[in-house]
């Protein structure tokens, strides 16, 4: 390497340290991209709320974009052009901090949570896709540029760029970030929905391998595969009693993925009035629903403990019951009485006059309070049952 080749390099490795090239997983890369600035700023006084509507970053991922394929246009191995990559790497400096700096202006009581999460995950994938790129080139200098053109590693640098550039496109495509909480929220909640489809169905299979006439294969059972070492043995037939559980708990499962789902498709699907930290608590209830669900149809593989099955059924009941009380935020009755007031006529007794018809709010929280208590109704009859079961195994 010649001594203008040694000066080009020390600039290039100058200019990589103001990126983020080493910050820890645990702190945000806000926080990381602001210690990057040498120069002291003092704080602006806030003269206005900030805005309602959650700014997207439009304008810095493509500038990202842009400059790293340049950059790595620049930078290709066998014959990088450090004198060229040096004005582009200012560039990269200017833009990444301007893209971390977006998210400064995300609230979670005023934007929502899921959002501001959402768009941190983004950006920090973004930000960590710099990094391995800029550690490639650094890696390609210090080899030397012909080590550097040989080889995978002649390739790597394709496909850190392919990879920042995947997650450039996907953040600023249609299913990318947000437009608004609500839009976050419906994202994560669909993922949810797909979960519990998947339970349901297994619970489906166990329960039609359960009543199959066709034995289970012994020869497989006694073959000594390994796999019982990590308990993942082959599995064997329910008994009557696991079978008639299994499918009480088919039953309550059903039931709250339809409440899942038509909390989405009346609550979610829609615009809403409610407060942002509404659409959080409620996909708060869904994670617990979904992880509650998971734990129970772990707990339905023979042979089942009776003891902890009706466990896992009673924190469901719990999570159930709590999307009850959560539903009425989204569903407000107001004015419901002075509608039916105004709906009575002293002169004309008919019934259509004093019977006034309820309104599509109150039919449809009617639909979920009597879904809810459907739901542990059934819980308490399975609960119950398995205590039954239990008395005769103590007894004995």
């Amino acid at each position: 390497m010649t001594d203008k080749q040694k000066s080009e390099y020390k600039t290039l490795q100058k200019l990589a340290r103001s990126l983020p090239l080493s910050h820890p997983r645990s702190l945000p890369p806000l926080t990381v991209l602001h210690r990057c600035h040498r120069r002291p700023r003092l704080p602006r006084p806030r003269l206005s709320p900030p805005p309602p509507h959650p700014p997207r970053p439009r304008r810095s991922p493509r500038l990202v974009y842009n400059t790293s394929t340049k950059l790595s246009l620049a930078l290709k191995p066998p014959a990088p052009s450090y004198s060229a990559s040096i004005p582009l790497l200012h560039d990269l400096a200017q833009h990444t901090p301007a893209l971390a700096r977006s998210t400064r202006l995300l609230h979670d009581n005023l934007h929502g949570a899921v959002l501001v999460k959402d768009v941190t995950n983004r950006v920090k994938d973004i930000i960590d896709a710099i990094r391995a790129l800029i550690q490639t080139f650094l890696n390609n200098a210090a080899r030397g540029p012909r080590l550097a053109g040989t080889g995978a590693s002649g390739e790597e640098y394709l496909v850190r760029t392919a990879a920042l550039h995947d997650l450039i496109t996907n953040a600023r495509g249609i299913s990318g970030i947000p437009k608004d909480n609500r839009a976050a929220v419906c994202l994560s909640w669909k993922s949810d929905r797909e979960s519990l489809e998947d339970n349901l169905q297994e619970i489906a299979r166990m329960i039609n391998q359960a009543e199959s006439n066709d034995p289970l294969d012994d020869s497989a059972n006694d073959s000594d595969d390994g796999w019982d070492e990590f308990g993942l043995a082959h599995a064997t037939r329910m008994d009557k009693h696991e079978l008639a559980r299994a499918k009480n708990i088919h039953q309550i499962l059903r039931l709250t993925t339809l409440l899942h789902k038509r909390i989405f498709l009346d609550l979610l699907a829609h615009p809403s009035s409610a407060p942002v930290s509404a659409f959080d608590t409620l996909l708060t209830h869904s994670n617990l629903l979904l992880s509650t669900s998971d734990d129970l149809v772990a707990a339905l593989y023979p042979a089942q403990d009776p003891a902890h099955v009706r466990k896992e059924i009673l924190q469901l009941a719990e999570v159930a019951t709590s999307f009850k009380t959560q539903i009425p935020v989204f569903l407000p009755i107001t004015d419901e009485l002075a509608i039916q007031l105004h709906a009575l006529n002293v002169d004309d007794a008919s019934p259509a006059a004093t019977s006034p018809s309820p309104s599509k709010k109150t039919a449809d929280k009617k639909w979920f309070d009597t879904c809810v208590d459907q739901i542990v109704r059934l819980c308490t009859s399975t609960t119950e049952s398995l205590s039954q079961s239990e008395k005769p195994n103590r007894a004995t």
